[in-house]
């Protein structure tokens, strides 16, 4: 079914797929995110876990936790591309501002 009832399905699971990982501590973040990548829509779920990777990245640049985190999120997005390179740049952007080579 398509359509406006559609739509506001899809927009709600979109806010849901926001709010979810921003909500668990950091330790049970893997579990939201793996449960997104798997929906169908790969478009909307990379979408969501693109906003939440910077958005945490730009709190953890100068953490110590941050090569940690990077990691974990690196290896449950292993095989998506645009994310895997998101992170990479996050990565870069650490380095830099810490003055690692």
């Amino acid at each position: 079914m398509c359509g406006w009832a559609g739509d506001v399905a899809e927009h709600q699971r979109f806010a849901r797929y926001l709010h979810e990982p921003a909500v668990v501590r950091d330790e049970d973040e893997a579990d939201p995110v793996t449960r997104i990548l798997r929906d169908s829509d790969t478009t909307m779920a990379q979408s969501a876990i693109v906003r939440h990777l910077d958005r945490h990245a730009a709190q953890l640049p100068a953490d110590e936790g941050f090569t940690a985190w990077a990691r974990a999120m690196a290896e449950i997005s292993a095989e998506r591309e645009f994310l895997a390179r998101r992170l990479r740049e996050w990565a870069l952007l650490r380095s830099i501002s810490v003055g690692e080579p």
